[in-house]
Protein backbone atom coordinates (compact mmCIF):
# COMPACT_ATOMS: atom_id res chain seq x y z
CA UNK A 1 0.00 0.00 0.00
CA UNK A 2 1.36 3.47 -1.28
CA UNK A 3 -0.17 5.31 1.77
CA UNK A 4 1.72 2.93 4.33
CA UNK A 5 5.35 3.30 2.95
CA UNK A 6 4.74 6.97 2.77
CA UNK A 7 3.69 6.62 6.07
CA UNK A 8 6.83 4.58 7.27
CA UNK A 9 9.30 6.43 5.75
CA UNK A 10 7.98 10.10 6.93
CA UNK A 11 8.22 8.78 10.03
CA UNK A 12 11.46 7.27 9.98
CA UNK A 13 12.59 10.45 8.72
CA UNK A 14 11.13 12.63 11.28
CA UNK A 15 12.68 10.57 13.92
CA UNK A 16 16.41 11.12 12.04
CA UNK A 17 16.07 14.64 11.35
CA UNK A 18 14.76 15.17 14.83
CA UNK A 19 17.50 13.68 15.94
CA UNK A 20 20.13 15.92 13.71
CA UNK A 21 18.25 19.04 15.29
CA UNK A 22 18.72 17.90 18.95
CA UNK A 23 22.09 17.09 18.18
CA UNK A 24 22.50 20.43 16.48
CA UNK A 25 20.85 22.63 19.32
CA UNK A 26 23.73 20.98 21.44
CA UNK A 27 21.52 18.56 23.41
CA UNK A 28 23.39 15.72 23.53
CA UNK A 29 25.62 12.72 21.24
CA UNK A 30 23.66 11.63 17.99
CA UNK A 31 22.50 8.05 19.76
CA UNK A 32 20.97 9.69 22.62
CA UNK A 33 19.27 12.51 20.25
CA UNK A 34 18.22 9.73 18.34
CA UNK A 35 16.82 7.87 21.04
CA UNK A 36 14.93 10.64 21.98
CA UNK A 37 13.56 11.61 18.73
CA UNK A 38 12.42 8.18 17.47
CA UNK A 39 10.65 7.91 21.15
CA UNK A 40 8.46 10.56 20.33
CA UNK A 41 7.55 9.44 17.33
CA UNK A 42 7.17 6.09 18.40
CA UNK A 43 4.26 7.73 20.94
CA UNK A 44 3.01 10.25 18.10
CA UNK A 45 2.55 6.81 15.97
CA UNK A 46 0.77 5.02 19.09
CA UNK A 47 -1.45 7.33 19.77
CA UNK A 48 -2.65 7.32 16.38
CA UNK A 49 -3.03 3.69 16.04
CA UNK A 50 -4.95 3.83 19.40
CA UNK A 51 -6.78 6.45 18.04
CA UNK A 52 -8.10 4.40 14.63
CA UNK A 53 -8.95 1.46 16.62
CA UNK A 54 -11.25 3.55 18.41
CA UNK A 55 -12.65 5.21 15.48
CA UNK A 56 -13.54 1.92 14.56
CA UNK A 57 -15.38 0.77 17.48
CA UNK A 58 -16.80 3.72 17.90
CA UNK A 59 -18.08 3.99 14.41
CA UNK A 60 -16.81 8.08 14.51
CA UNK A 61 -15.49 7.99 11.03
CA UNK A 62 -18.04 6.30 8.92
CA UNK A 63 -19.05 8.01 6.28
CA UNK A 64 -15.92 9.81 6.03
CA UNK A 65 -13.36 7.19 5.75
CA UNK A 66 -14.14 3.02 4.90
CA UNK A 67 -13.76 0.96 7.59
CA UNK A 68 -10.90 -1.55 5.98
CA UNK A 69 -8.75 1.23 5.40
CA UNK A 70 -9.06 2.54 9.21
CA UNK A 71 -8.32 -1.12 9.97
CA UNK A 72 -5.54 -1.67 7.93
CA UNK A 73 -3.98 2.05 8.84
CA UNK A 74 -4.40 0.96 12.64
CA UNK A 75 -2.69 -2.95 11.62
CA UNK A 76 -0.04 -0.64 9.95
CA UNK A 77 0.47 2.06 12.45
CA UNK A 78 0.68 -0.73 15.62
CA UNK A 79 3.72 -2.01 13.04
CA UNK A 80 5.46 0.92 12.53
CA UNK A 81 5.47 2.07 16.63
CA UNK A 82 6.60 -1.32 17.19
CA UNK A 83 9.61 -0.66 14.79
CA UNK A 84 10.19 2.73 16.06
CA UNK A 85 10.24 1.86 19.57
CA UNK A 86 13.03 -0.91 18.94
CA UNK A 87 15.24 2.07 17.63
CA UNK A 88 14.08 4.18 20.93
CA UNK A 89 15.45 0.98 22.72
CA UNK A 90 18.35 0.08 20.25
CA UNK A 91 20.09 3.24 19.93
CA UNK A 92 20.64 3.48 23.72
CA UNK A 93 23.04 0.72 23.39
CA UNK A 94 25.56 2.93 21.50
CA UNK A 95 25.22 6.10 24.06
CA UNK A 96 28.35 6.43 25.57
CA UNK A 97 27.27 7.87 29.08
CA UNK A 98 24.29 6.19 30.72
CA UNK A 99 25.68 2.34 29.59
CA UNK A 100 22.34 0.74 28.76
CA UNK A 101 23.13 -2.90 28.03
CA UNK A 102 20.83 -5.34 26.12
CA UNK A 103 19.04 -6.69 29.59
CA UNK A 104 18.38 -3.24 30.89
CA UNK A 105 16.19 -2.60 27.73
CA UNK A 106 14.07 -5.68 27.71
CA UNK A 107 14.13 -6.52 31.64
CA UNK A 108 11.80 -3.52 33.61
CA UNK A 109 13.31 -1.86 36.53
CA UNK A 110 17.19 -2.48 36.31
CA UNK A 111 17.80 0.29 34.08
CA UNK A 112 20.38 2.55 35.16
CA UNK A 113 18.66 5.86 33.86
CA UNK A 114 15.31 6.29 36.34
CA UNK A 115 14.46 3.15 36.59
CA UNK A 116 11.37 2.96 37.29
CA UNK A 117 10.37 5.34 34.77
CA UNK A 118 12.20 3.16 32.16
CA UNK A 119 10.85 0.11 33.67
CA UNK A 120 7.33 1.31 32.75
CA UNK A 121 8.49 1.81 29.01
CA UNK A 122 9.90 -1.62 29.01
CA UNK A 123 6.54 -2.88 30.09
CA UNK A 124 4.87 -0.49 27.41
CA UNK A 125 7.25 -2.03 24.62
CA UNK A 126 6.25 -5.58 25.27
CA UNK A 127 2.59 -4.42 25.59
CA UNK A 128 2.55 -3.18 22.30
CA UNK A 129 4.49 -6.34 21.15
CA UNK A 130 1.71 -8.59 22.09
CA UNK A 131 -0.68 -6.23 20.59
CA UNK A 132 0.71 -5.84 17.68
CA UNK A 133 1.39 -10.01 17.26
CA UNK A 134 -2.09 -10.31 17.99
CA UNK A 135 -3.30 -9.03 14.50
CA UNK A 136 -1.69 -12.27 12.88
CA UNK A 137 -3.08 -14.78 15.77
CA UNK A 138 -6.59 -13.68 15.57
CA UNK A 139 -7.94 -16.24 13.32
CA UNK A 140 -5.73 -19.08 15.70
CA UNK A 141 -7.59 -17.28 18.88
CA UNK A 142 -11.08 -16.27 17.70
CA UNK A 143 -12.33 -13.19 17.34
CA UNK A 144 -13.79 -12.80 20.68
CA UNK A 145 -10.45 -13.68 22.42
CA UNK A 146 -8.92 -11.17 20.23
CA UNK A 147 -10.51 -8.49 21.12
CA UNK A 148 -10.39 -8.99 24.38
CA UNK A 149 -6.25 -9.13 24.37
CA UNK A 150 -6.81 -6.44 22.19
CA UNK A 151 -7.94 -4.09 25.21
CA UNK A 152 -4.20 -4.38 26.26
CA UNK A 153 -3.51 -1.37 23.87
CA UNK A 154 -5.02 0.64 26.31
CA UNK A 155 -2.34 -0.41 29.11
CA UNK A 156 0.44 0.11 26.21
CA UNK A 157 -0.41 3.56 25.54
CA UNK A 158 -1.32 4.60 29.63
CA UNK A 159 2.45 3.29 30.61
CA UNK A 160 3.86 4.48 26.97
CA UNK A 161 2.44 7.98 27.90
CA UNK A 162 4.24 7.54 31.73
CA UNK A 163 7.22 6.95 30.41
CA UNK A 164 7.47 9.68 27.69
CA UNK A 165 6.18 12.32 30.62
CA UNK A 166 8.67 10.63 33.58
CA UNK A 167 11.63 9.72 31.80
CA UNK A 168 11.74 11.97 28.84
CA UNK A 169 14.35 15.15 28.63
CA UNK A 170 11.92 16.74 26.56
CA UNK A 171 8.51 17.18 28.51
CA UNK A 172 9.22 20.33 29.11
CA UNK A 173 9.23 21.44 25.30
CA UNK A 174 5.96 23.53 24.58
CA UNK A 175 5.45 20.81 21.62
CA UNK A 176 6.07 17.93 23.61
CA UNK A 177 4.35 19.02 26.54
CA UNK A 178 0.79 19.91 24.16
CA UNK A 179 1.57 16.97 22.12
CA UNK A 180 0.82 14.59 25.83
CA UNK A 181 -1.91 16.79 26.49
CA UNK A 182 -3.58 16.88 22.45
CA UNK A 183 -2.43 12.67 22.37
CA UNK A 184 -4.27 12.13 26.16
CA UNK A 185 -7.13 14.56 25.42
CA UNK A 186 -8.02 12.67 22.03
CA UNK A 187 -7.69 9.26 23.49
CA UNK A 188 -9.90 9.93 26.29
CA UNK A 189 -12.68 11.47 24.25
CA UNK A 190 -13.09 8.67 22.20
CA UNK A 191 -13.05 5.94 24.34
CA UNK A 192 -15.96 7.87 26.72
CA UNK A 193 -17.69 7.51 23.61
CA UNK A 194 -16.89 4.10 23.18
CA UNK A 195 -17.65 3.21 26.55
CA UNK A 196 -21.87 5.28 26.25
CA UNK A 197 -21.85 3.33 23.01
CA UNK A 198 -21.19 -0.47 25.04
CA UNK A 199 -23.69 0.82 27.71
CA UNK A 200 -25.71 1.75 25.26
CA UNK A 201 -25.98 -1.69 23.44
CA UNK A 202 -26.09 -3.03 26.77
CA UNK A 203 -29.85 -1.50 27.15
CA UNK A 204 -30.87 -2.39 23.78
CA UNK A 205 -29.44 -5.98 24.64
CA UNK A 206 -30.94 -6.74 27.76
CA UNK A 207 -34.69 -8.77 27.52
CA UNK A 208 -37.23 -6.68 28.26
CA UNK A 209 -39.04 -7.52 31.60
CA UNK A 210 -42.77 -8.88 31.37
CA UNK A 211 -45.53 -6.45 32.48
CA UNK A 212 -46.36 -7.47 36.34
CA UNK A 213 -49.72 -9.01 35.99
CA UNK A 214 -52.35 -6.80 37.56
CA UNK A 215 -53.54 -8.05 40.60
CA UNK A 216 -56.78 -10.30 40.97
CA UNK A 217 -60.07 -8.06 42.28
CA UNK A 218 -61.25 -9.32 45.48
CA UNK A 219 -64.14 -11.22 45.40
CA UNK A 220 -67.10 -9.68 47.48
CA UNK A 221 -68.74 -12.16 49.47
CA UNK A 222 -72.69 -12.77 48.97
Amino acid sequence: MDISRGTLIFFFAASFLGAFAFQGADLGPIPWAISRASGLAAFAVLTASVVMGLLISTKASDGVLGRPFVFEMHQFLAVVSLVLIGVHAGSLLFDGFLHFTSLSLVVPFISPYRPLAVGVGVIAGWLVAITTASFWMRSRIGQKRWRTLHYVTFLAYVAGLGHGVFAGTDTQLPVVYWGYILSLATVTALTTLRIAGYKKAIRRAAPARPPTPAAAPSQVRA
